[in-house]
C-alpha cells in the first residue's frame, strides 16, 4: 500500500501574490487560508486534517505567518512577487514527513 503525499499550504491573512490556480494544479495540495482571533486553532485544525499522510507543510504570508511558522518549527515563504516560484521550488526539494509536524 502506497502512502499518500500531501503538500499542506497554510496562508495566513491576506496573501496577495499567491497564484491559487497554479497551486491547486499541483497534485496533493491542501490549501488553507486562516486569519482572525482564533488563528492558532485554525492552524491546529489544518495540521490535524491530513495527519495520517506523509506531507510537507509551509506557511505563506507576512510577519504573522513568519511568527507562526517559527512557533511551529515549519517553513515560511514570504508573500512577495516571487512566492509562486519559491513555493514550487520548496515542493521540489522538501522531503515529506510522516505524521508531520
Amino acid at each position: 500500500m502506497e502512502i499518500e503525499t500531501h503538500l499542506t499550504l497554510i496562508c495566513i491573512g491576506i496573501v496577495a501574490n499567491l497564484d491559487t490556480a497554479l497551486v491547486k494544479q499541483q497534485p496533493g495540495v491542501d490549501l488553507y487560508q486562516v486569519s482572525g482571533a482564533d488563528l492558532r486553532d485554525q492552524i491546529d485544525m489544518a495540521l490535524l486534517d491530513q495527519l495520517h499522510c506523509q506531507r510537507t507543510v509551509v506557511f505563506v504570508g507576512g510577519e504573522v505567518a513568519k511568527r507562526e511558522a517559527k512557533a511551529y518549527g515549519l517553513k515560511w515563504i514570504e508573500d512577495t512577487p516571487a512566492v509562486n516560484d519559491a513555493l514550487l521550488q520548496f515542493w521540489r526539494v522538501a522531503v515529506p514527513e510522516l505524521d508531520s509536524p
